[in-house]
């Protein structure tokens, strides 16, 4: 995992909770968490299926609202409702790209569109970028003409990063980006992420070790919508200080041997 040196602080959460409530039930997704994003920073979330993380990246990115503490972006508290700009800011990518585009409009147009959602320029400039981010996820002219029903997994989750990056965002939240993908694929995607870091900030959320490793900066552990425990990537999982962090670390490790064995 390389390291990068951060240039001012994008994005901070301060005592950032979820609490959802539905048919009398009250379940506390998320728990007083405080983190940070530091410009050209890649920041990695793990934890098991339910551990709030895809929730946390959801108030990340303005999806869901916290029902307490804040979210701060370039020095400014933002809630859900956000202006142009800020919402331009932070994007998300998917974990399933299948359901994330219109299976009825080409790549392109799809691509094209988000440019129109964002209202960015004259339709010649908003084409203009549309294949601009579709060559720099290294999708051709060919690829970009076809519907989502004749692409590969790979290359719609291409096709997705390419969306994210149509408004000039500082900040993509990855949720699971690579869970979705075959094993050959999952390795293209992670090198075309690791690219991207040199043009945005990345909030990596994952249940694999392995990628956060390779991928992150640092990373926040969740348990039961708390962080448990945070540090540079490498401390964190080379030298575990909590017992579910471990816990995962084991897990993983056994899921690797599992997996050379098989092979």
């Amino acid at each position: 995992m390389s390291t990068r040196n951060g240039h001012g602080r994008l994005l901070e959460l301060s005592g950032v909770s979820k609490l959802f409530k539905a048919r009398g039930v009250h379940v506390q997704a998320v728990r007083g968490v405080s983190m940070a994003v530091e410009a050209g920073e890649v920041v990695g979330i793990v934890g098991e299926s339910g551990s709030g993380k895809s929730t946390l990246g959801r108030i990340i990115v303005g999806l869901d609202a916290a029902s307490e503490g804040e979210v701060i972006l370039d020095g400014k508290p933002v809630g859900i409702r956000r202006d142009r700009s800020q919402r331009r800011k932070i994007q998300i990518v998917f974990q399933d790209p299948r359901s994330s585009l219109n299976p009825k409009m080409s790549i392109l147009d799809s691509v094209q569109d988000f440019a129109i959602v964002h209202q960015l320029g004259s339709r010649a400039e908003r084409l203009s970028r549309a294949i601009e981010c579709l060559e720099l996820v290294r999708l051709s002219e060919s690829v970009a003409s076809r519907r989502p029903a004749e692409l590969s997994g790979g290359q719609l989750q291409r096709a997705c990063i390419a969306r994210a990056l149509v408004p000039h965002p500082s900040l993509v939240v990855a949720d699971e980006p690579t869970s979705s993908l075959d094993v050959s694929i999952q390795g293209q995607i992670l090198n075309l992420l690791e690219e991207l870091r040199d043009r945005l900030s990345i909030v990596l959320i994952s249940h694999d070790m392995a990628v956060v490793r390779f991928l992150a900066d640092r990373v926040y552990v969740m348990l039961n919508g708390s962080v448990v425990e945070d540090g540079p990537t490498d401390e964190v999982l080379d030298s575990p200080g909590h017992e579910y962090t471990r816990r995962l670390i084991n897990a993983a490790r056994l899921e690797m041997s599992a997996g050379l064995d098989g092979g």
